[in-house]
């Protein structure tokens, strides 16, 4: 390419000649090849004040004509990748864990199932139903049973020594509740109010409640009354002697011997021997 034709003719033999532009440093020469100019070939003046050789960079298109098509190369590669990660790439991550949870499910479906628990059914005949629906409950057994559980149970379903399966049901049949008599209804509130005041042997409170000068109820209501607090859990005997020996000692002093003797006399508390001595080992004598 020929910045300047018009200043070289083209019969100038090839050689060093004055840089034809006029942007050029002064003193800087460009070779003439014999027919055009080298604009790759440029040399400043050296130190001593001669031309001195040195390379021209070449306009940035021409250096970045190789650049730019590489760059673009590599953008569309790098957006390839990333599209892969977004489309492509995305389907073989999913189908990783949908493999992995497959096995685990079928690693799931291959275990066997557990062994049942199996409970051995023992007799509960003649507990009350309150106790044999606890007892029953506390082996992980399951409990029927309809009327008043504070009656005794008179059959169970499953046989005792039976083996049966956790959870399975047993069918209980409780006795009957009576039908109770006036007497024997008043006779309950009597004794119940009686043991809500002070303390009572059991003996104590049937004398209370079928004495000329105390209640006046028949024998037979006075021992239904005491056998129905009984049954129910509505009287501990022992807690009455500890409760009465208190009451004692709270008055006035007492030996042990004495205290034994007020709480068993029959002329006294009428406890058992064993009440008395449980009551006497609680006040700590």
């Amino acid at each position: 390419m020929s910045e300047n034709s018009n200043t070289t003719p083209s019969a100038t033999p090839a050689g060093w000649y004055p840089h034809p532009g006029s942007e050029a440093a002064p003193g800087s020469e460009m070779y003439w090849d014999g027919s055009d100019w080298r604009t790759d070939m440029v040399r400043q003046p050296g130190a001593s004040g001669t031309a001195a050789a040195g390379p021209v960079k070449r306009p940035w298109y021409a250096r970045k004509a190789v650049i730019i098509p590489v760059a673009v190369v590599a953008a569309i590669i790098l957006i390839g990748g990333v599209g892969s990660a977004l489309g492509g790439g995305s389907s073989s991550r999913d189908a990783a864990p949908q493999t992995v949870q497959d096995d685990a499910t079928s690693e799931v479906a291959a275990q066997p199932e557990p062994e049942p628990v199996m409970i051995v059914v023992p007799n509960v005949v003649a507990q009350s139903g309150a106790t044999a629906r606890a007892t029953l409950e506390a082996l992980g057994l399951r409990v029927a049973a309809e009327g008043d559980e504070t009656m005794p149970v008179i059959a169970q379903d499953v046989a005792e020594g039976t083996t049966v399966e956790e959870g399975s049901t047993v069918t209980l049949t409780l006795e009957a509740k009576p039908q109770l008599t006036r007497g024997q209804e008043n006779a309950i509130r009597s004794a119940q109010s009686y043991l809500d005041f002070t303390a009572f042997s059991r003996a104590g409170l049937f004398d209370q409640l079928t004495s000329e000068y105390g209640e006046g109820y028949e024998g037979a209501d006075a021992e239904f009354a005491l056998a129905y607090l009984e049954q129910n859990g509505l009287v501990d005997w022992n807690a009455e002697a500890v409760e009465s020996a208190e009451s004692y000692l709270s008055f006035t002093s007492f030996s042990r011997q004495g205290l034994y003797d007020q709480l068993t006399s029959e002329y006294g508390e009428q406890f058992t021997p064993e009440q008395a001595e449980h009551a006497l080992t609680a006040v700590g004598y």
